[in-house]
């Protein structure tokens, strides 16, 4: 009796080795890792002119007759991959030089609040892309400020490659009979914003 009972017992003892070999033989694999990849990310950043902040004032107008003005800026893509440029004007405000005399009072009811300034709304403006004008801007009147970039925005895209450049013109204009006592003392300022984006047809709405 005690004989079978430790045959049994070595028989469930080499059944359960022989189970434990099956079962980690399932599991043997084989494996290699590769070294040395990486990924790298373009790069898309522009430069206008020198960098440096150029905002621009008109004023002290009307001496000469006719008035005439402008300004060319240079824009550079100095990342490493194409962008679609963007132009719009922000800040745009005209400041009143106030009722500085009779024949301004007269001439301008509102000679009294800051920014009702008449200049900007006498000015005509044109923009160009590299030396060809590509549409006439409306006036600087401050309610035209959105304007500029929403006819930018419907040009055909304009492309930068990596490391070319783009000259952007805006010039404006008045002839000696469209003002009057109206724009005595007052000017109009402005900064001129220019957006790079990444490569698309859909128009980011931070650049209008």
């Amino acid at each position: 009796m005690k004989k079978k009972t430790l045959l049994a017992l070595v028989t469930i003892a080499l059944v359960g080795i022989g189970g434990y070999v099956a079962v980690t033989g399932a599991f043997f694999s084989a494996r290699r890792t590769t070294t040395g990849n990486k990924f790298t990310v373009g790069t898309l950043d522009l430069q206008v002119g020198s960098g440096v902040s150029d905002p621009f004032v008109v004023e002290n107008i009307g001496a000469s007759g006719d008035i005439s003005g402008g300004k060319t800026w240079t824009i550079k893509n100095t990342g490493s991959l194409p962008g679609r440029l963007f132009m719009r004007l922000r800040n745009l405000v005209n400041n009143n030089g106030g009722c500085i005399n009779d024949f301004k009072k007269a001439a301008d009811a509102n000679c009294l609040t800051p920014t009702a300034g008449n200049l900007g709304a006498k000015l005509l403006t044109s923009v160009s892309l590299d030396g060809t004008k590509v549409f006439d801007g409306p006036t600087l009147a401050t309610d035209q400020q959105e304007s500029y970039g929403t006819q930018w925005a419907a040009l055909p895209n304009v492309i930068i490659p990596a490391g070319e450049s783009k000259t952007v013109g805006l010039t404006w204009a008045a002839s000696e009979t469209s003002y009057g006592n109206e724009i005595q003392g007052d000017s109009t300022q402005f900064d001129v914003e220019f957006n790079l984006v990444q490569l698309t047809n859909v128009v980011p709405t931070n650049t209008q």
